[in-house]
């Protein structure tokens, strides 16, 4: 796959920009791209709708997330494709296409930041900033072979970034090496603390997986070192997920029910689905599901404290080929979210890092920290990926 085909794929055409970062700094002379839901002055931002991309204003700011990096020297080259509404998780578009998946290209890239982790993972640039909702990063880290990270819910700014479920949403990052992952969280975090990893294994999370992918994780987090064995779905996993899915799909119908049901809107037949599924949520469904994520995240937090790191597969299978059938996508999201819907509902940080590949195909393994141990977790990410290399 030629680089010029997986760039046409992975950036958007109306960002075609470049802003040069500081002269000096910690990610001086590096690259970046950022997807499609961050205002980056002089572009628009379209949000993977062309409808929105025609009423969008011309931005005269920088979402500010991306300032920090900007500052330490890395220099901006583009935007890149997200599905549509951020509401996917295989990164495949009908407006626009998929970005190629260069470490599969026979199969999706994962999404909904599809067009950041092709980018990447093509060598296109040295970085790129996602967004991630409910596996948006961590997803297609997995699919793509590339470290990933879900920031701590309210650590990174979201000023200037498309809302989907403001509860949830987070600002993450893909490198293709871990290193470079922890570099750039020292330039939003700080050095790392000095704190050991307490490595604790989600046993029956690696009982979601296909069997053969199960199997192959579980042998990958045996090898991390020492660890504690532990249950992670105490009440079961479609409980987790039954308490993630009102909160998700409500929050959605807030940021943009009124925009979707304006007349004449364009929306892919998927994204319209999802948004009439929103539109049937309860107030007290979602007041039920509030007040049952407060408890699992009590429970989260005591198990992982500050040194905690909980080991889980990132994805249950993977990356479906290209164009697969709706329903198989639909029982494929449902299967994955019950393991990124954990970090997700607890508002925790997440690191996907490779963990080889399974018939050719590039799998990932994830560390969930504890809140606003986002340092500890790149750096023990860093640590723990060099034993899977």
């Amino acid at each position: 796959m030629t680089p010029e085909k997986i760039r046409a794929s992975a950036f958007v055409a109306h960002g075609d920009i470049r802003i040069a970062g500081a002269a000096t700094g910690p990610l001086a002379g590096l690259t970046f791209a950022v997807k499609d839901l961050f205002d980056v002055a002089g572009t628009r931002s379209g949000w993977g709708n062309p409808d929105r991309l025609r009423d969008a204003p011309v931005s005269l700011t920088t979402a500010s997330a991306l300032l920090p990096a900007l500052d330490a020297g890395a220099t901006l080259i583009g935007k890149t494709h997200t599905d549509e509404i951020a509401s996917g998780l295989f990164g495949e578009n009908p407006h626009y296409g998929a970005p190629i998946n260069p470490r599969a290209p026979d199969r999706v890239p994962g999404g909904s930041s599809s067009g950041s982790a092709a980018a990447v993972a093509g060598g296109l640039c040295d970085f790129a900033f996602g967004t991630d909702t409910g596996g948006s990063v961590r997803v297609p880290s997995s699919f793509c072979g590339l470290y990933g990270i879900r920031t701590t819910h309210g650590r990174v700014s979201v000023a200037g970034v498309m809302p989907m479920a403001p509860s949830i949403d987070t600002v993450g990052w893909f490198a293709r090496d871990a290193a470079l992952l922890r570099r750039i969280g020292e330039v939003f975090f700080g050095p790392p603390p000095a704190i050991a990893p307490r490595l604790l294994i989600a046993e029956d999370a690696f009982e979601i997986p296909v069997p053969t992918l199960g199997t192959a994780l579980r042998d990958a987090a045996r090898g991390l070192g020492a660890a504690q064995s532990v249950t992670l779905y105490e009440e079961g996993a479609a409980h987790w997920l039954d308490t993630f899915r009102p909160l998700q799909l409500g929050e959605l119908w807030t940021t943009h029910g009124t925009w979707a049901r304006e007349p004449g809107r364009r929306l892919s037949p998927a994204v319209a689905d999802r948004l009439e599924l929103a539109a049937t949520v309860t107030p007290d469904a979602i007041a039920s599901a509030w007040r049952e994520r407060e408890r699992l995240t009590a429970r989260l937090h005591a198990l992982l404290g500050r040194d905690g790191v909980l080991v889980i597969p990132t994805a249950h299978d993977l990356p479906p080929l290209r164009d697969a059938p709706v329903s198989a996508q639909m029982a494929f999201r449902d299967r994955t979210l019950a393991l990124t819907c954990v970090a997700s509902l607890c508002r925790l940080p997440q690191v996907s890092i490779p963990a080889g590949t399974l018939d050719g195909i590039p799998i990932g393994l994830s560390l969930i920290g504890g809140s606003y141990q986002d340092a500890a977790l790149l750096a023990a990410a860093e640590a723990l990926g060099a034993r899977l290399a």
